[in-house]
């Protein structure tokens, strides 16, 4: 489930019980990390398995000294860093990692760690920590050298934001790495790496703990890894977007994690391999769906790839397209609709939503393709489920078998209507065994809402998805029209009608591969562009006036189908996330697609 998470990483990084030879101090790493919580706060039995496998690397290849505190209380916190604060000497390093909950309060501007005993509801913050609070705290240490890493919820929300050091920092300038080790640890440094910005929430599965594994397995190979070396890694984290930083200005030196055999030629004994099985003998031993999902993060092909798998899904054969993919969106109450918006968008309205899945990415070409080459492109209402003979379609079809055409197999599918977006949804249900949602008697469609099968979104999921869970986001990761041309693909020089820039075109023709821009604040990519997506609801232009407050699902009866956010031929005005428009659904066009979504359980 999704973490409304702090994964807090305070590196004073250097290894010195492996390198006595390079310099003359310790490096410690101090892990605070909640499971559960006093109050209803969601459970995050994942930190566990995430810390253990970051404290394991940190001890094997660069010779840390770990401890962990489980579901520390925000005294145990404050207690805990005054005593390693007191504890380290001027050359060692400490790294204070942690992961529990993490809450951005928007009125005061601060963002919040959340304790094992921090209140659920908490006017002023009193039983959480600020941001703020723990960045002087920890800033007191006795070492000269600390860093601040945060994979967390809004975990923006302090420091002073800066994008990187200086590109010749003083020590660099030596030739060997020994010496470079040495100098950088002549200059002090308080420094942070951050997940995302304060108005984002970080995935229970964490990315950025996945790219700091990456960062430090690749030093295996190198001896070193330094903040440049984890700022690459990191800047391949599309969502949310890290940051980096200083507390107090102190940006000359470094933090240099330093492997057992940096300096010696490097011939570790810590192989990938090795540290796969490292990882997978954790996740057995653990034996919960999130480690397994960790395993698979770091591993996407590795060696236990298919148990892993069938872990997931509680025994189940390993599905045809990974629920890897499958994005948990937890429910919750946002304010769907648009008071600025067209009549449909409004009045603007309270709506509850369940938990539910949706998928990172539409469904593409050779996904359809593996469809229409099990069912045939049958007829419903007169009309074939996909527009095989249109000029802009990519899919063809040779001696009676399906394609996509060379260089589109990840394009989303256009030219698909309704209802061949609903029968691809029992199709793959079926070849996942899965309950079907939907029963269809020609253009009669019903759905089991209680299936744990495939589905399409209704109209209010898709909103409150493509706004990260009901923010206030215009469109999907992002309120700055300047910004949009980097997470939707919309009308650029191939319409007449376009509004970008040259330095904006995309160098796509029409759709672009999906994953192709930065996905929003939930890991979704193409929320908004590419391909309008079909949705369950029949549309109604006064709908909004009698909706029902909790999981509503549109009339029940109409004439035209709802798709939601826009296509490769939309405007920025035409790609907002309240933006409602209406299609029949036996309606085929070079902008129509969809994506897969299920009830949670």
């Amino acid at each position: 489930m999704p973490r409304i998470c702090l994964l807090l990483l305070f590196s004073y990084a250097l290894n010195l019980t492996a390198q006595s030879f390079l310099r003359d101090g310790k490096d410690y790493a101090i892990f605070f990390y909640c499971t559960d919580f006093k109050e209803n706060w969601t459970p995050l039995p994942e930190t566990k398995g995430e810390v253990n496998t970051l404290a394991d690397i940190l001890e094997s290849d660069y010779g840390f000294i770990t401890e962990f505190i489980s579901n520390p209380s925000k005294t145990k916190i404050k207690e805990a860093i005054a005593e390693w604060n007191a504890r380290v000497q001027p050359n060692d390093q400490i790294l204070y990692f942690f992961s529990t909950h993490g809450y951005y309060d928007k009125e005061t501007n601060e963002g919040y760690l959340i304790p094992y005993n921090g209140k659920l509801q908490d006017t002023y913050g009193d039983s959480w920590i600020s941001y703020e609070d723990l960045g002087r705290r920890v800033t007191k240490s006795n070492s000269k050298h600390v860093l601040l890493a945060l994979d967390a919820c809004y975990s923006g929300a302090f420091g002073d934001r800066y994008k990187g050091v200086p590109d010749n920092l003083p020590w660099e300038e030596a030739d060997d790495c020994a010496t470079q080790i040495k100098n950088a640890l002549a200059y002090r440094t308080r420094r942070y790496f951050t997940s995302g910005s304060k108005q984002q929430r970080t995935p229970a599965r964490s990315l950025f703990a996945r790219a700091w594994l990456t960062a430090l397995r690749q030093g295996q190979e190198r001896g070193i890894v330094r903040v440049r070396d984890l700022r690459y890694h990191l800047g391949n984290v599309n969502t949310p977007q890290p940051e980096d930083g200083s507390f107090t200005g102190h940006m000359d030196g470094d933090f240099v994690f330093v492997h057992r055999e940096a300096c010696e030629g490097m011939t570790s004994s810590y192989s990938t391999s090795q540290a796969e099985e490292q990882l997978w003998q954790q996740a057995t031993r653990l034996n919960t769906k999130e480690a397994y999902i960790f395993y698979l993060q770091a591993y996407p092909n590795g060696k236990h790839k298919k148990l892993a798998e069938r872990k997931i899904l509680g025994g189940q054969k390993p599905i045809l397209h990974d629920l890897i993919e499958m994005v948990f969106v937890e429910g919750g109450t946002f304010q769907m609709g648009r008071e600025d918006g067209d009549d449909s968008e409004k009045p603007v309205h309270s709506v509850t939503l369940d938990d539910f899945y949706m998928h990172r990415y539409e469904v593409t070409n050779a996904e359809f393709a593996a469809f229409l080459n099990a069912e045939g492109n049958q007829k419903i209402g007169g009309t074939e489920w996909y527009e095989i003979s249109s000029s802009a379609a990519k899919i063809e079809n040779r001696s009676g078998r399906y394609y996509p055409k060379s260089g589109y197999e990840r394009h989303p599918v256009i030219e698909v209507n309704w209802y061949g977006a609903v029968a691809y949804c029992n199709w793959r249900s079926k070849a996942d065994e899965f309950t079907p949602v939907y029963t269809i008697n020609d253009t009669n469609v019903n759905a089991n809402w209680n299936a744990n099968g495939y589905r399409l979104p209704t109209e209010a999921e898709w909103e409150f998805a493509a706004r990260s869970r009901g923010s206030t986001d215009k469109w999907a990761g992002t309120s700055s029209e300047a910004s949009l041309a980097s997470y939707a693909n919309f009308c650029d020089e191939n319409c007449t009608k376009s509004q970008k820039t040259e330095e904006q075109n995309d160098g796509y023709e029409r759709t672009a591969p999906v994953g192709s821009f930065h996905a929003n604040g939930l890991g979704l990519h193409d929320m908004n562009g590419n391909v309008y997506e079909w949705c369950w609801d029949w549309y109604s232009i006064d709908y909004y006036k009698n909706s029902p407050s909790r999981n509503p699902r549109g009339p029940g009866s109409g004439s035209f189908r709802v798709p939601r956010g826009g296509s490769w031929l939309s405007t920025p005005a035409n790609l907002h996330c309240t933006d409602r428009v209406r299609f029949s659904p036996n309606d085929l066009g070079s902008g129509l697609g969809f994506r897969l979504c299920r009830t949670a359980p």
